[in-house]
């Protein structure tokens, strides 16, 4: 059986909100990186419905940033579970 691991992003004054943290390049590397060690992802409903954005294709009007497409790659080429 392989390990279960968990992640959670948490800011330096200990704020839980997702929609808080600054989502920038090195964070995003970081991210899709742990992600590739994963066989599959566990997502509470939300979670999953708000970080959904990230990895959808974007609209025709909608621009990403370069360094968000590996990111968005990674995490919808995962297996996922929501609950």
């Amino acid at each position: 059986m392989r390990p279960l691991r968990y992640s959670i992003n948490v800011t330096l004054d200990g704020c839980c909100d997702h929609r808080e943290g600054i989502a920038d390049e090195e964070l995003h590397r970081r991210a899709a990186w742990n992600l590739d060690q994963a066989d599959a992802l566990l997502f509470g409903r939300v979670t999953y419905e708000m970080m959904e954005a990230a990895w959808r294709p974007t609209a025709q009007t909608e621009v990403r940033p370069d360094w968000m497409e590996p990111f968005a790659r990674t995490i919808e080429a995962e297996k996922k579970y929501v609950v």
